[in-house]
């Protein structure tokens, strides 16, 4: 019992020390709190003392994890007519570059990642048009391993970091002469409405979770927490009009819908901490499964094509966006927006807008790795389909 009291406040207190250590840290900046958790997660997975019998307990973990952080970092996808101006061209470009990227790269890779490589497909397709929520998502509908997820997740991270440093590095300016140029952001140009977008966003990569340290914030953790009950409830309720063999996919998908259709209500919308505190049960999610994966399972020649369908997915689907807004007339500055709101996921956004000096682009290229974000999971589902 001790033990059991132990592992989960190692798990619920970890992520807020790892995610102050890359605060204080640029080294640890860099590498990322999910990476870190794994690492640790692993180390402390190989700790007999404190794992024996304790199975159960992290699976029930990452089982009740994943349908409570979903719909909370759904509530964050309200969309209206307006958002969706001037991005539906880079958008289209973006998804259909990632679906074509999987499809070829699945039949030059696939036959040898094992029986597993619809599972892998679309768990691919669920994190480059959602993330890591989407992917954690699709492991728990399709059934796949923890080893197979921290595996290629932990890849994701790697090719993602090597992308993201080919774009600051040469890709802008590339891109750049490739495509047309968008105008040079002006800020006498830009409203005071959405400048005041501008600077909430970039204020909230800064530290989300002081809001914590208020009467009126925990006030909203509650209010989350009961609208995440809601969609749950509802959910489970409509798996009981289909066979039991289809409970786990209608249970998924219907939190995603459930949740996307309470994000455009007037309540949700003033949730404003509901992505956060999504991500940081993700965050616990993470240390969580890498301490259940069994290293020593691993297939290192399927592991290794798995890599390789990762990185063929992610650069050519790079390249396949580019062609796509030539041909669409989309510019390079929504492009590379675009972009890294799927393939790294929207907090990565105001990192390369500053890059690229045009803040024009920041609630765009934002609100397209919402939208990916909202349809990765049926994305993902509907590839898995496809190919078995």
């Amino acid at each position: 019992m001790v033990s059991k009291i132990l592992l989960v406040l190692i798990f619920c207190l970890a992520p807020a020390f790892v995610l102050w250590l890359c605060k204080k840290i640029p080294f640890f900046g860099k590498i990322g709190p999910i990476l870190i958790l794994y690492i640790l997660g692993v180390i402390i997975g190989n700790l007999p003392w404190i794992n024996d019998g304790n199975y159960g307990l992290k699976e029930t973990l990452t089982n009740a994890l994943i349908p409570m952080a979903l719909p909370m970092m759904l509530f964050a996808c309200a969309l209206t007519r307006n958002s969706l101006k001037g991005i539906f061209r880079s958008l289209i470009a973006g998804l259909i570059a990632i679906v074509v990227s999987i499809f070829v790269g699945y039949w030059l890779f696939g036959r040898h990642v094992g029986t597993q490589a619809p599972e892998i497909a679309a768990l691919i397709t669920g994190c480059e048009t959602g993330g890591t929520i989407n992917m954690a998502s699709l492991q728990m509908l399709l059934g796949v391993p923890s080893e197979t997820f921290v595996m290629l997740n932990s890849y994701d991270m790697l090719v993602c970091f090597l992308y993201f440093v080919f774009l600051l590095s040469v890709g802008i300016r590339l891109f750049r002469k490739f495509l047309k140029i968008a105008p040079k952001d002006d800020k006498a140009a830009l409203t005071e409405a959405q400048l005041e977008v501008n600077e909430q966003i970039i204020e909230s990569h800064q530290n989300p979770y002081r809001i914590l340290k208020t009467a009126k914030g925990w006030g909203q953790v509650w209010r989350i927490l009961l609208a995440v009950i809601i969609c749950v409830g509802l959910s489970f309720g409509l798996t009981k009009l289909f066979p039991k063999g289809w409970f786990m996919p209608i249970f998924i998908l219907g939190i995603s819908t459930f949740a996307l259709i309470a994000a455009n209500t007037k309540p949700v919308k003033k949730l404003t901490f509901s992505y956060d505190l999504g991500l940081y049960l993700i965050y616990i999610f993470s240390i969580t499964i890498a301490s259940m994966a069994d290293v020593t399972k691993l297939n290192i020649r399927e592991g290794l094509y798995a890599f390789l369908f990762l990185f063929f997915v992610i650069f050519v689907s790079l390249l396949l966006q580019v062609i796509l807004s030539k041909l669409l007339k989309v510019d390079a500055d929504m492009m590379i927006a675009t972009s890294v709101a799927l393939i790294n996921s929207p907090p990565f956004v105001p990192i390369v807008v500053s890059a690229m000096n045009n803040k024009k682009v920041l609630v765009p290229g934002i609100t397209v790795g919402i939208i990916g974000f909202a349809l990765g999971n049926y994305l993902g589902f509907f590839i898995y389909n496809l190919l078995i």
